[in-house]
């Protein structure tokens, strides 16, 4: 019962947590010593793996390139445009949640134009990684119901196993039950027949005495003859 109960937790209570919004903010961060103008979203989840996933994300955009935890996108294809200007993303954690932030070099003159790609891209990331998170947590409810229906049909067999156990003991207790009635009456007859054979015993043992005697007597008889 524990372990289904901990089954259960775990397939249900992360869908409180993960059952969200994307949200997109504008922010400005310093990179490589300039100021640079992009979008950034908050997910629920550890640095590294927000990290190794939005280095993913990129690559499918260009050739990117990670040194001191900001990875820089060159010459980046969005939308069937290509960016002139290299495109940058960093994450950050605070608490237990981390920031994934995407932009560009302020003064480029792409910032302003391309603003709607950036905030579309951390958007597009965001979502797709929140449903890597669901599915995630699919993929372990669907282990820990398989756990379950193979403990329910370990469970389901036992039953089966044990159901036939107690019919064969049942059977086995008629048996005996039946045996031990048997033998009592045996028991009985046989001491019965004892108990006759013994009397049977005496009186011929008394018959053989007489006749003994009256043997002698006749000798006696016999011998007295003269």
């Amino acid at each position: 019962m524990r372990i289904i109960l901990f089954v259960l937790l775990l397939a249900f209570l992360p869908l409180v947590s993960l059952s969200q919004t994307v949200q997109v903010e504008n922010a400005q961060l310093r990179i490589q010593g300039e100021n640079a103008q992009g979008y950034q979203v908050t997910i629920a989840a550890p640095e590294a793996e927000v990290q190794a996933s939005l280095s993913k994300y990129l690559k499918m955009l260009g050739k990117t390139k990670q040194s001191d935890g900001v990875i820089t996108l060159s010459e980046p294809l969005i939308g069937g445009r290509k960016y002139l200007n290299a495109l940058y993303a960093t994450t950050k954690q605070t608490g237990t949640s981390t920031t994934a932030w995407l932009g560009i070099h302020s003064g480029t003159g792409e910032e302003a134009s391309r603003e709607p790609d950036l905030e579309k891209l951390i958007y597009e990331f965001g979502v797709s990684f929140h449903r890597d998170m669901v599915q995630q947590q699919i993929d372990e409810s669907l282990r820990a119901l398989q756990a379950v229906e193979r403990q329910q049909s370990r469970l389901v067999n036992q039953d089966k196993d044990l159901t036939s156990k107690i019919e064969n003991n049942r059977r086995q207790k008629i048996q005996l039950e039946n045996s031990l009635v048997e033998n009592k009456l045996e028991l009985e007859g046989l001491t019965q027949k004892l108990e006759s054979n013994s009397k049977a015993r005496d009186s011929v043992a008394v018959a053989t005495e007489q006749i003994r005697k009256v043997v002698e007597m006749h000798k006696a008889r016999q011998r007295s003859i003269h």
